[in-house]
């Protein structure tokens, strides 16, 4: 898996407001030349995201439309990320009466009355497995034509044979995003939307590794766990927070498979070599990412189908921890539950990753304080002791963590800087929330990853 860090400083304030579900509609249309598919969540306050998806059959002219902002464009702002010379970067913001075009990238344009995040527009090859490849070459960049009454911009999407354009947007009436409030500035700074990542018509796609397949430089894959739905849910505090967390909510719902997972579509190559796994695995700490989400998100907007997601996946992943699982003995019998399976053969043996197993046991035990579920503190309290009962085998001699215990019974490769350390630390948080009391060999391993993360200068966040 790929370890990625998440601002996530304040509470989220969803839960302090009423929330009230918006109506979601789609629409799909044969064009000449073109499937065109819309899709739409108007919010009670008046807020509506909307999402467009050309699929394109023959070479035409692009599809266009328009959004018309009432006001003097002397006042109309449009905030995006861009980089100094060191590259590092920070929000520039552009007047609309000095732009004819918007840059190429994803960002807020901001008027009295008037507020939308605006996607960056995109023109994609669909390469298969929930793999995309981006054409940036081909992307147009929404265009601003003065009016009498203010300004239009102009979408135009590439209609080209093989070839996938879209462009996505939350229109409000309210201030999305309290610029200068707290660290809100820095936080949606680091929000990876169009670079590294991607949102899309159908979900979350991140780079895709070399190990993957397929792959090129240029390629995404969907991936079961949303990094920017977790600053959304766990972070908040903005409207854009809380609405497109619920438009990501669903988005990812229509992922999972009945069976209750996120299947990982693209073929790794390591894991196939190593396990003989093929594509469309099960990876228990993307889905465990993803699942913890929805049981965030069944708090936060008190929606049955999030809570119902969260409830099936916890289903699914104990009846995986009962087949692929190494028995640890000790005072209480402990379970290492295998990080990866595959329903082409589901008794397969895989490592079990310290930071998959914490990430696990976390999800459980939020999952029973959510549900009442005795059976998933059950499950969590037996993959503790699977961690426990190894004690001070975890530890290496430089002070450092092994990443993983291997089907042999033996540890091996290089740990995470921070991100297993993180996991202990909010294992130890629901245990003694749940115990009253610190487990200790949890802090044993804490302080020495705490000790080598200082010794080596670890940039912790």
């Amino acid at each position: 898996m790929t370890a990625i860090a998440v601002c996530s400083f304040f509470p989220s304030d969803i839960s302090a407001n009423v929330w009230k579900k918006p109506t979601e509609t789609e629409n799909v249309e044969q064009l000449n030349g073109a499937i065109h598919q819309k899709q739409e969540f108007r919010f009670p306050d008046g807020a509506t995201y909307w999402a467009h998806k050309m699929t394109g059959q023959r070479n035409m002219m692009p599809y266009i439309f328009t959004i018309p902002i009432q006001g003097n464009s002397q006042n109309m702002m449009f905030r995006y990320r861009a980089y100094d010379e060191s590259k590092k970067p920070y929000w520039k913001v552009v007047t609309l009466d000095q732009v004819q075009t918007l840059p190429l990238a994803s960002g807020f344009l901001e008027t009295e009355g008037r507020y939308i995040w605006l996607g960056k527009p995109i023109t994609y090859v669909d390469k298969g497995r929930a793999t995309i490849e981006e054409k940036p070459a081909l992307a147009l960049p929404v265009e601003v034509k003065q009016t009498p009454s203010g300004v239009e911009l102009v979408i135009k999407l590439p209609m080209k044979a093989g070839f996938i354009s879209e462009m996505w947007a939350l229109d409000s009436r309210d201030p999305l995003v309290p610029w200068g409030e707290k660290m809100f500035d820095s936080i949606w700074l680091n929000l990876d939307v169009t670079e590294k990542a991607k949102w899309l018509y159908d979900g979350y796609y991140y780079q895709s590794p070399s190990t993957y397949e397929p792959t090129s430089e240029s390629s995404f894959w969907r991936i079961p766990e949303n990094y920017v739905l977790r600053s959304f849910l766990y972070t908040g505090g903005s409207k854009a927070a809380r609405d497109m967390g619920y438009v990501m909510l669903k988005a990812s719902l229509k992922q999972q498979e009945p069976e209750g997972y996120w299947k990982t579509q693209p073929r790794s190559l390591w894991l196939s070599g190593d396990y003989g796994i093929p594509e469309g695995f099960y990876d228990t700490r993307f889905n465990t990412g993803a699942a913890d989400l929805m049981l965030r998100g069944c708090d936060q907007y008190q929606e049955k189908d999030f809570c119902q997601s969260a409830k099936k996946y916890a289903s699914y992943f104990h009846n995986h921890a009962a087949k692929n699982r190494f028995v640890i003995n000790g005072v209480q019998q402990g379970w290492l539950v295998s990080d990866y399976a595959t329903a082409s053969n589901p008794m397969i043996q895989t490592h079990v990753s310290l930071n998959h197993q914490l990430a696990e046991i976390n999800f459980l035990y939020k999952s029973y304080m959510q549900f009442g579920d005795r059976t998933d503190k059950d499950l969590a309290d037996t993959m503790l002791y699977g961690v426990v009962n190894l004690g001070s085998q975890w530890i290496l001699g430089n002070g450092d963590l092994h990443y993983a215990y291997f089907p042999d019974g033996t540890f091996g490769r290089k740990d995470y800087p921070f991100l297993t350390y993180n996991d202990l630390v909010e294992t130890q948080r629901l245990y003694r929330q749940l115990h009253g009391m610190d487990e200790m060999t949890l802090a044993m391993l804490i302080d020495s990853k705490w000790m080598w993360m200082q010794l080596n200068n670890v940039q912790y966040r």
